[in-house]
């Protein structure tokens, strides 16, 4: 269907959507477990490293955290896109990032949103920076940036916070200048059902031929 815009007014031509949301509860607990799992090495290129387990959220110690998401992509679905159809996580996994290490700008694959919880964020730690990937090749001299002239942006984080985002999306984190260890918890997601079957876009896994 198409959306017709009210004259008169600043246009937002396509927005990205994201949403941050904050966990009710205290995640003591959930910090000390994840704080225990067994990390791979600092990456040679930027210094993130990684649990090796890759499937976090399927562990009990974070049920609490993992229903508390679902709720969230649930406000992202229903009340941002407007659709039925529900998201599955995929993979899950935490990121520990000691004093001057890095995450570069990266996006994720074969996934439709993605998220980060915080377990250790203050205002000490570098926040994640989202980047355009369609920056206009002539640009004049910008006085005071927004979200229509900006080439980044920045979302300083707190603990127990979850930030959403369309997976496709480019994003990073700056070295972290703080002498303590930066952790957060990734996840991506799909969906066992996509489209509609009037445009001959409906996927539904359990459908399949």
């Amino acid at each position: 269907e198409k959306y017709f815009a009210k004259k008169e007014q600043v246009l937002q031509f396509f927005p990205t959507p994201g949403l941050i949301t904050k966990y009710p509860d205290t995640i003591e607990e959930e910090f000390e477990f994840i704080q225990n799992l067994e990390y791979g090495e600092k990456g040679s290129e930027n210094g993130n490293a990684q649990t090796r387990d890759t499937y976090l959220l399927k562990h009990k110690e974070l049920s609490k955290i993992k229903d508390f998401i679902y709720e969230s992509l649930n406000k992202f679905t229903v009340g941002i896109w407007k659709t039925k159809q529900k998201l599955i996580i995929t993979q899950s996994w935490c990121n520990k990032n000691l004093s001057n290490t890095e995450h570069p700008v990266h996006h994720h694959a074969n996934s439709l949103v993605s998220g980060v919880f915080y377990f250790k964020q203050d205002i000490t730690m570098p926040p994640i920076q989202f980047s355009r990937v369609d920056r206009q090749p002539l640009m004049p001299k910008i006085e005071e940036n927004n979200i229509f002239n900006s080439q980044q942006i920045m979302f300083p984080m707190e603990d127990g916070e979850l930030i959403i985002f369309p997976s496709n999306v480019w994003h990073a984190v700056l070295p972290n200048k703080s002498k303590n260890p930066r952790y957060s918890m990734s996840f991506n997601t799909f969906a066992n059902e996509l489209g509609w079957r009037d445009n001959f876009t409906y996927l539904n896994t359990n459908e399949l031929l």
